[in-house]
């Protein structure tokens, strides 16, 4: 198995563990020494760090959502360009598939009020959250998302599903 395989399962697998220690930080966790004496060394910027361990609070107090009204994210619509968080993206096996849609799952039991869309684009398998107008709106999202747990996240321009109000 690849290097970078055996790192993004140690991520996967880990993640469960860091919310449970209170008062370590995430990439303080990833430092520690594993139980085969592997080790992870972590080289990032100050602000970096800051972000991945959202500043030892949770991002999700610290972000207001600006609608009062909450989206529509069912029923009729239409598509328009727009922006999405890309929480997980592999390769083009089976195995690949089932692990995409395990983390659009897990997103769900986190998020259960946003769609998550699992489809491949050659040669990749990918999961994409939300139907955002804005890269900002979608930013608030990428904030909560990365402090539930899914660091490899980022923001996505596509084409989004426009939900017709009622």
């Amino acid at each position: 198995m690849s290097h970078l395989k055996s790192i993004l399962l140690l991520l996967l697998f880990a993640l469960p563990f860091a919310a449970r220690a209170q008062e370590e930080t995430y990439t303080d966790q990833l430092k520690q020494k594993g139980t085969d004496g592997a080790t992870v060394v972590v080289h990032q910027d100050a602000e970096l760090e800051e972000l991945i361990n959202a500043g030892g609070r949770d991002v999700r107090d610290s972000v207001k959502v600006q609608n009062k009204k909450p989206a529509k994210t069912s029923g009729p619509h239409t598509k328009d360009n727009g922006y999405r968080v890309q929480i997980f993206m592999a390769g083009n096996t089976a195995q690949d598939k089932a692990t995409v849609k395990s983390m659009a799952r897990r997103f769900k039991t986190h998020f259960p009020a946003v769609n998550a869309y699992v489809y491949f684009t050659a040669p990749h398998w990918i999961c994409t959250t939300g139907d955002f107008k804005t890269q900002q709106e979608a930013g608030v999202l990428l904030k909560q998302v990365r402090a539930a747990g899914f660091n490899s996240a980022c923001v996505v321009r596509t084409k989004v599903n426009v939900f017709q109000q009622q």
